[in-house]
């Protein structure tokens, strides 16, 4: 029989004081008994006194992050796992945030996919963004002096002290992948040839 926690607290305290009752009584063999059964009542865990297992959650990792699916609720999270934000959990971090993250970590596939997957679930619209980020950076181009040397290799996928003809290497296949035509992001394109044209003028 499995009784409520409360009742199985009481029953097991009920017992361990009869037990002690029946040693006056020289009645060691009864109280030894009743004394077993009160402490198993008492131990947390036990099919008398039940508590709730954790929902079961999956984990998967990449080289740039480490992603959890929650089995009963089905929400999706990570922790990114390298660069300047290292630790930080993509929850907490705002959509033009993601979306630099998402330009950054292009040459990891993997780690693309993950995040892309995220961004379905929280931010279905974000493709939407992204695109209209990309209006706004067809009449403004982007500010170079925003971008650091780090920011620009990471982005590329290279090394820093790369050739120029490395970063031209990179950036075409990165742009081969990426254009709007070939479906992929114009705001993605954009930063792509921001870095070169960060690293390219410093050669």
């Amino acid at each position: 029989m499995v009784f409520p926690a409360a009742s199985s607290n009481l029953l097991g305290a009920g017992l361990i004081s009869v037990a002690i009752w029946l040693l006056l009584f020289r009645l060691f063999g009864l109280s030894l008994f009743l004394f077993v059964l009160g402490a198993v009542a008492l131990v947390p865990g036990n099919p008398a006194n039940p508590r709730k297992a954790p929902p079961p959650k999956s984990r998967v990792r990449s080289t740039n992050l480490e992603m959890t699916l929650d089995h009963e609720s089905g929400y999706i999270d990570g922790r990114i796992l390298c660069g300047p934000r290292h630790g930080q959990l993509l929850s907490d971090l705002s959509l033009s945030e993601l979306l630099r993250l998402l330009a950054e970590i292009q040459t990891d596939e993997q780690s693309l996919k993950l995040l892309e997957t995220y961004l379905n679930q929280a931010h279905p619209e974000w493709r939407d963004h992204a695109d209209q980020s990309a209006d706004a950076h067809e009449t403004r181009p982007p500010d170079l002096n925003e971008m650091s040397r780090e920011d620009a290799y990471r982005i590329l996928g290279l090394e820093p002290g790369s050739t120029e003809g490395e970063i031209r290497e990179a950036y075409r296949r990165l742009i081969k992948r990426l254009h709007p035509d070939s479906g992929g992001s114009a705001v993605l394109t954009a930063q792509i040839t921001a870095a070169r044209n960060r690293l390219i003028e410093d050669k």
